[in-house]
């Protein structure tokens, strides 16, 4: 019998919010477009009942069921909607999203998504399916499967990353222990390690693949928003530009969220390899800081870099690097009210490279400084944390950590929070032979 990873009410949880988020998606419509055509209904409708069923059906033998009702569901909804090319064909992925919520069952989900697409692609080949629409609801339509397609990823992987189990099993009285035999317990260890390393290497299989599904539309979305963001091809009504902004800002949330979860993960199963090279990291500062500029311009606060004015070589992997000071710098400027400042400062200290990132925002509180640098740990009060995810400083720690460094933190409650990243990858400067000059002869 199956055995879920992830407890069957978060499960429960996962799926309820799927069918609310789609019903929202329709009630929207409706009182945006005043109707909608009946087959639209009834594909939203197909949409939400994967996640009723889901919510109703709780028991371990249940998964397998509620997989097929959602290859059902979707493929009906891709087929009322215009097929492979319609606004819902995101949908063709339900199965294997539903099966990372409950945290296996793999391969039955991706056959499943598989076996949808290619029988949406068929009934489309072969006429049957409507012309996706068009206009305003083909627009709304794409958004509500993409948003929903995308954030139902993202939660179903942050629901195992956090390691949710099931705390639901009632508590009974055991008769007394008695422990097996040394060597039955050294191979029932022996035998969990290894279902455990190969769980592992199934997660970060899932999330590898799923990473590449999932950022190859995001970045369509992304694109996309951008043209009409910038009125490329003719000017939007207020409204829609202000869709198009949200849509942008969406995009770019999930697809952070996406690259840390997949960092974390390979982090953990150490699999994240260094590439090294020798580079003038001074040109790693000014990329990052170019790419926040607008954000603290935004925000109201000001950003500026404090870097040697000779070059700076050190031997290291770039992009964890500027990995480092990107997500410092987006911490900081979270955190730092409008009027504040952030300053980043490239050094040498003591032969090796120091990059402390201050600012004058908030600040974190004593009994939260322990606990920051952990995967999902967050400090200050639940608005705070609503700003983030909590992955930010356990990255920086993780790849300082891989460059033989360390990050410390220094902070005070409303006046500001100091992150310094040790790391001992500079390059020697070459020495300078001494001149030995001859004096003249008499």
């Amino acid at each position: 019998m199956f055995q879920a990873a992830v407890g069957p009410r978060a499960t429960a949880n996962w799926h309820a919010v799927w069918a609310l988020a789609v019903a929202v998606g329709l009630a929207l419509i409706l009182a945006l477009l005043g109707s909608a055509p009946r087959t639209v209904v009834i594909a939203l409708l197909c949409g939400i009942a994967p996640g009723v069923f889901g919510w109703l059906d709780r028991s371990p033998s249940g998964a397998m069921r509620v997989l097929v009702a959602w290859a059902m569901g979707c493929g009906l909804a891709a087929g009322l909607t215009g097929g492979i090319t319609g606004p819902l064909m995101a949908w063709c992925a339900g199965p294997v999203i539903a099966a990372a919520a409950y945290g296996g069952l793999w391969r039955h989900g991706a056959a499943l998504s598989f076996a949808v697409l290619v029988a949406v692609a068929v009934l489309q080949a072969a006429g049957a399916t409507p012309i996706p629409p068009q206009g305003g609801l083909g627009f709304s339509l794409g958004l509500i499967g993409l948003v929903t397609t995308l954030g139902g990823a993202a939660a179903a992987v942050m629901m195992l990353n956090t390691g949710r189990v099931s705390s639901e099993a009632p508590v009974r009285a055991s008769a007394p222990i008695i422990e097996p035999p040394l060597d039955t317990r050294l191979a029932e260890a022996e035998a969990g390690r290894e279902r455990a390393e190969a769980e592992a290497r199934a997660k970060a299989r899932f999330l590898a693949n799923m990473s590449h599904e999932l950022r190859t539309p995001l970045n369509a979305i992304m694109g996309f928003s951008d043209i009409m963001r910038s009125r490329l091809f003719g000017d939007l009504s207020p409204k829609y530009g202000e869709y198009a902004e949200l849509i942008h800002e969406s995009g770019q949330h999930l697809l952070d969220l996406i690259n840390d979860v997949l960092d974390v993960t390979k982090l953990e199963a150490d699999r994240y390899e260094l590439s090294a090279e020798t580079f003038d990291v001074r040109d790693v500062a000014n990329a990052a800081l170019r790419i926040l500029r607008q954000q603290a311009d935004d925000a109201g606060l000001k950003l500026r870099g404090v870097l040697p004015p000779a070059a700076l070589l050190v031997k290291a992997d770039r992009r964890a690097i500027k990995q480092i000071v990107l997500n410092l710098v987006a911490n900081a400027l979270k955190f730092t009210p409008s009027g504040g400042s952030v300053t980043v400062t490239f050094a040498e200290v003591a032969g090796e490279l120091d990059i402390v990132v201050a600012d004058s925002g908030v600040g974190i509180a004593p009994e939260d400084l322990a606990r920051l640098g952990r995967p999902f740990e967050q400090a200050g009060d639940a608005q705070d944390r609503a700003r983030g995810t909590g992955l930010g400083l356990s990255l920086v720690q993780a790849f300082a950590r891989l460059h033989g460094g360390e990050m410390s933190v220094e902070s005070r409650l409303g006046e500001g929070t100091a992150v310094t990243v040790r790391l001992p990858v500079l390059v020697p400067k070459p020495e300078t032979a001494a001149v030995v000059v001859e004096p003249p002869k008499p």
